[in-house]
């Protein structure tokens, strides 16, 4: 945290953020209970009407698909983005951003045979690309609270065949950050 406050206190053109957001996460299959997201972003360019940089941002959710199995997915996005001031209302920031996603999360089978049940829990590993559009508002020149939705698709290989499936995942966050 002190690191935190002396970078801010010493900075002068304010390229990094850092964000912590609170994630509502929705899912045809799966009630997600979201924990928290937390990102670090980085302006290559800081002009008065648009910006381009590069970030990167962690969700940490629960679901709860099976009755006696929680699983913990955990979502690493890399974007690149780009932000407007909107000139009439210059506290207000417009942003998109695109890019990869990497997602881990506890995996529970069952396979039955006429004798017994296996249950095997394991790891599963995805990958696929998300989108995000949302805004920020100034609070003062170096805190801002936000809000943004995130479309994030994934692909999952069946352990049965050869089929690939893509799962959605959509996230709307609320959050809050400083810039340094």
């Amino acid at each position: 945290m002190l690191f935190l406050v002396s970078l801010t206190v010493f900075s002068q053109n304010k390229k990094f953020s850092v964000e912590v957001n609170y994630p509502l996460a929705f899912s045809e299959f799966v009630k997600f209970t979201g924990i928290v997201d937390a990102g670090l972003k980085y302006q290559f360019t800081t002009n008065e009407s648009i910006n381009y940089g590069a970030s990167f941002t962690f969700d940490y959710l629960k679901a709860d698909r099976d009755r006696d199995f929680v699983r913990d997915y955990l979502f690493f996005h890399v974007n690149g983005f780009s932000e407007t001031i909107i000139p009439s209302l210059n506290k207000i920031h417009v942003f998109f951003g695109a890019g990869f996603t990497y997602v881990t999360h506890d995996s529970i089978s069952f396979f039955h045979t006429d004798d017994y049940t296996d249950v095997i829990k394991d790891k599963e590993n995805d990958s696929g690309f998300n989108l995000k559009f949302g805004a920020q508002y100034d609070l003062s020149s170096r805190f801002f609270v936000q809000s943004y939705y995130h479309f994030i698709r994934t692909y999952d290989k069946s352990r049965i065949s050869d089929n690939i499936f893509k799962i959605h995942y959509n996230q709307v966050k609320l959050g809050v950050g400083v810039r340094f």
